[in-house]
C-alpha cells in the first residue's frame, strides 16, 4: 500500500517539476506553485511525503491548506476512518492522540473538534512549520477556510474564527493568505473579518 502511495506521489511531483520548468521557460518572471492538501495535517504518511525542501526546487510558492474551521470535522472523520482500518488496534481517542503527537499540534478531544473546529494556534504552528521547511525564495500562502460546507451539526465559520486565523498566519511569518474555497460560499461578514485582520496588521 505504501509503495503504491509513494509511486502515485512521485508521479504527481514529476508533473509539478515538468510544469515548473515549462512555465519558467515561457515566462521566467512569473511564479508557479502548488496546493498542499489538507491531509497534510492529518495523515503522518501523507505528511512524510510532503518534503518542503524538495518542493523548493520546483516551486515559487506553496498554498498549504490550514482550514481550521472545517478542519475539526475533517480531522474527526479521518480518525474514524483510520480507526476502522490502519489503526484498528487503537481506540478512536488513542488514534487522535497519536495524530496530535506525530503531527505536533494539540487540539480538543474527539467529541469536541467536529463542533468547535481547530484553533488559530493550529494555523500559527503549521505556518511556522512550512516556513522552516522551504528555501528562502519560496513564499508560503496559508489557505484559510471561509464557509466551506460542513455537516448539519458541525462547526460553522464565524467572523472571529477568520479574524484569528488570518492574524495567526501572518504572525507565523506567512507572505500572504488565500481565502478559500470559493467566493460563492463565503458570507460577507466573514470576509470582512479577514479584511479587518489585515488592516490591523498593516497599521500595527
Amino acid at each position: 500500500m505504501l509503495s503504491w502511495e509513494q509511486l502515485w506521489n512521485e508521479g504527481l511531483n514529476d508533473t509539478y517539476r515538468a510544469m515548473y520548468a515549462l512555465a519558467h521557460r515561457i515566462a521566467p518572471a512569473k511564479g508557479i506553485g502548488w496546493h498542499i492538501w489538507h491531509n497534510n495535517s492529518f495523515s503522518p504518511f501523507y505528511r512524510a511525503e510532503q518534503d518542503y525542501a524538495e518542493f523548493s526546487k520546483y516551486s515559487d510558492f506553496l498554498k498549504v491548506v490550514m482550514y481550521n474551521n472545517c478542519g475539526g470535522p475533517r480531522l474527526a472523520q479521518y480518525v474514524r476512518n483510520v480507526h476502522t482500518t490502519l489503526f484498528a488496534d487503537l481506540a478512536p481517542g488513542q488514534v487522535l492522540d497519536f495524530t496530535y503527537g506525530v503531527q505536533q499540534y494539540h487540539e480538543q478531544s474527539l467529541d469536541r473538534i467536529p463542533k468547535e473546529g481547530l484553533s488559530a494556534d493550529y494555523v500559527l504552528r503549521e505556518t511556522k512549520r512550512a516556513l522552516a521547511g522551504v528555501a528562502p525564495h519560496v513564499k508560503i500562502w496559508p489557505g484559510i477556510d471561509i464557509d466551506i460546507p460542513t455537516g448539519a451539526n458541525d462547526k460553522k465559520t464565524q467572523p472571529d474564527d477568520v479574524y484569528q486565523a488570518v492574524k495567526a498566519a501572518f504572525q507565523g511569518g506567512a507572505h500572504g493568505v488565500l481565502l478559500s474555497r470559493k467566493y460563492s460560499e463565503m458570507k460577507l461578514a466573514n470576509l470582512r473579518a479577514a479584511g479587518r485582520a489585515i488592516r490591523e496588521l498593516k497599521t500595527s
